[in-house]
């Protein structure tokens, strides 16, 4: 598939579908992946890519108010997005999903903002070959302290299988 946007009723669709793969439970619809699966548009996965966020603080103000005195006002912040040969990502309702051959990774729109990554993010793995779903994984956070610096780091673990009953397994 080429590397496209997504037209309205894609859009709608395709949300429609993440809300039903993402809710709570120990499988998830294959049916609903397989659309997904076809769905979204699949940008090629590259060796090495980059993203990143450069943020600063503007100027500030200060000065002296009638009947209150000496004031100061903290100038807007900023905030830069960069990245280099990252593949493409589409932002469908609350949800930002990237298609690599093999996975989907689909990420609340708001998870940067959270200090605890844990759920925030998962991975639909299928067989690029075939287009069959495989499993999905959900991020956790963990801590790892050396001497006084504590690093946090997020890794995806096993959470969800297609459900047989779908496939026409069951």
């Amino acid at each position: 598939m080429s590397r496209r946007d997504l037209d309205v009723a894609a859009r709608l669709e395709a949300h429609a579908l993440l809300d039903r793969l993402v809710q709570e439970g120990e499988t998830f619809a294959r049916d609903d992946a397989v659309r997904l699966i076809g769905l979204i548009p699949v940008a090629p996965r590259r060796r090495l890519s980059f993203t990143g966020v450069f943020k600063s603080r503007g100027p500030g103000l200060r000065g002296q108010a009638a009947g209150i005195g000496e004031v100061e006002v903290d100038g807007e912040g900023r905030e830069k997005q960069v990245s280099w040969n990252a593949p493409s990502a589409h932002r469908i309702g609350g949800y930002t999903v990237t298609h690599t051959p093999g996975q989907i990774a689909i990420e609340l729109m708001w998870a940067e903002t959270r200090d605890e990554q844990s759920g925030q993010s998962c991975l639909l793995l299928y067989d690029p070959a075939t287009g069959e779903p495989q499993a999905m994984q959900i991020t956790v956070q963990r801590t790892l302290t050396l001497l006084f610096i504590r690093l946090a780091y997020v890794s995806y673990v096993p959470w969800k299988k297609p459900d047989a009953a779908r496939a026409g397994l069951g």
